[in-house]
Parts: structure tokens; C-alpha cells; sequence
């Protein structure tokens, strides 16, 4: 651990990322500090957390930071709900904020953490990634789970493109294509609402009641600051892909996350799914 690099703070929203991550910067000897936000941090992980602080404390949070001598903050896990200020019981430094705020949470995902990150940076925080504090839990490059097979890259090039593609409006980072044919794109309901669509339509007749390639990608926005909210598969995803009746997953290498790693690995194993990582230059426009 690098002695003169400052104190780092995880600042916990819900899922298992958060707490990958501190077990990734603890095994490599470093030992952050566990910010929960309230009605977000997972239960399991709550006593985890040195604080749990609301959205109206923004004082109690700063103070936290001074008090721990934090100068490095990780953003990470998921938020169901962006704060209501209108219902908020908010401290003063909040108070003062709120115009601020409202701004910050206006658009979309990728626009709001850029808009954080700034906020942070002004209060003399250094805002670092997944990939900077624990990039051992990033997917690698080629086949990871199984071997995609040479049939289906016309496939996955279609929907790693339509994830991109998506992705450069700042509305969402994954796609589904079966048989060289984009039949769904994310938007903000999530990765597993989306899929959930794919049953809905074999059963109305607008896709083939069963592919031979069908494969979900889920890739990182073009431009996308890289510091939150990357492109993650987890268990969850992998059930929601056999149950949408695919057989592929590719996930941009060296750009996302495969979240307990190996058990999502195993079950895609037990599933049938095969997943490979890959990149631009590998899928992109001119590959």
C-alpha cells in the first residue's frame, strides 16, 4: 500500500459491487472506509459501514470525510431511487445545496455521475473507479465461460454495436440480437427488466419462438466516465438470459464487471451460456 495515497471511502449504494470492491482493496492491503447510503446499502452489508447517512446530510457527510481524513471517494452499487429534495429533511449544508442538487440529478445516468464527480472534485475529493482501486474484478478479454461459437459472431457484433449504439445517447448499456437481428435495447428500466421483454415477444409471435444465436451484450457508453457505474452481469443476469432463451453473453473487456464472479461463471456453465469479452476493436464499427 502506497503510504502517502489518501484515505479512501466507499461510498455504498445497494448490490454486491460495493463490497467486492473492499474485498479486492483489502486483499491488495489497503483498507477503506464504508459510507452506506440509507435505503440503499444492501442489509448484509450495513454493518459493514462506518456511517449510514441519508440525502439530507450532506454536512454529516462532509464532516465524516474531514473527520477520517478521506481524499479518495468510490461511487458504487446501484440506486433504486434518485432522492426526492421536495420530501427531504435536509441539514443546512443541504439546505443550502438543494438548487445544486436538483441540478445534478437532472438527465441521464451517465450525465448525473459526471455532474457528481465534479461536485466531489470541487470539495477536494479525488473520485476513482472500479478499475483504478480493484481491477481484478474487471472482465477480461476472450472466452470466459464456455467458447462462443463461430456462428453466432454476426450475433454478437450486432448486439455489441445496438449496445453502443444506445449507449451514445446516454439512455443504456445493454442489447439483445438473436440471429444477426437487434430485437431489444435497455433503457432505463435496467438489464434484467429488458430481458424479461424477449419471452413477451416469442410468445406474440414477433420473434422466433427459438433461435439458434441469441445473445445479450452489455458494453460501456461512448464516453462514459469510466469512475461509476460500469457495465456489470451478475447471477441475476445470467437466470434472466437462460429464462429469455439465450445462449450468449459478450461484455466489454477490461470495461465491465462480472459481479461473484464465480458463480455467475458456474451457473452460465450449468445454463448453457456461453460468455466472451471483447472491445471495440474486436466488434466495433471497423472490425
Amino acid at each position: 500500500m502506497d503510504e502517502n495515497r489518501p484515505k479512501t471511502a466507499i461510498l455504498s449504494g445497494y448490490g454486491t459491487l460495493p463490497r467486492e470492491i473492499r474485498d479486492e482493496m483489502v486483499r491488495c492491503g489497503e483498507h477503506p472506509v464504508v459510507i452506506g447510503i440509507r435505503g440503499e446499502i444492501d442489509p448484509g452489508f450495513a454493518s459493514d459501514a462506518e456511517v449510514i447517512l441519508g440525502y439530507g446530510q450532506l454536512g454529516s457527510f462532509f464532516k465524516f470525510l474531514n473527520d477520517r481524513q478521506v481524499g479518495r471517494i468510490i461511487m458504487a452499487g446501484g440506486i433504486a431511487k434518485r432522492p426526492d429534495f421536495m420530501s427531504l429533511k435536509p441539514d443546512l449544508l443541504t439546505l443550502k445545496e438543494i438548487p445544486r442538487l436538483i441540478s445534478i440529478t437532472m438527465g441521464g445516468d451517465n450525465s448525473v455521475i459526471g455532474k457528481i464527480a465534479a461536485y466531489f472534485s470541487e470539495h477536494g475529493l479525488e473520485v476513482a473507479g472500479v478499475h483504478e482501486v480493484a481491477p481484478g474484478l474487471l472482465a477480461g478479454q476472450g472466452n470466459l465461460s464456455g467458447k462462443m461459437p463461430k456462428a453466432a459472431r454476426d450475433t454478437a457484433v450486432a448486439a455489441f454495436r445496438a449496445a453502443k449504439l444506445i449507449g451514445s445517447i446516454d439512455a443504456g448499456q445493454a442489447a439483445v440480437a438473436e440471429d444477426g437481428r437487434v430485437i431489444s435495447l435497455e433503457g432505463a428500466e435496467g438489464t434484467d427488466a429488458m430481458l424479461k421483454r424477449v419471452p413477451e415477444l416469442r410468445l406474440s409471435g414477433r420473434i422466433r419462438p427459438r433461435a439458434k444465436h441469441g445473445v445479450l451484450a452489455k458494453t460501456m457508453k461512448p464516453g462514459q466516465d469510466m469512475r461509476a457505474d460500469l457495465p456489470a452481469i451478475g447471477p441475476a443476469t445470467i437466470e434472466s438470459a437462460r429464462q429469455a432463451g439465450l445462449n450468449g453473453i459478450i461484455v466489454e473487456a477490461g470495461r465491465s464487471v462480472i459481479l461473484e464472479r464465480q458463480t455467475t461463471l458456474d451457473q452460465a456453465a450449468k445454463s448453457g451460456i456461453w460468455i466472451h469479452g471483447a472491445d471495440e476493436a474486436d466488434f466495433g464499427a471497423g472490425s
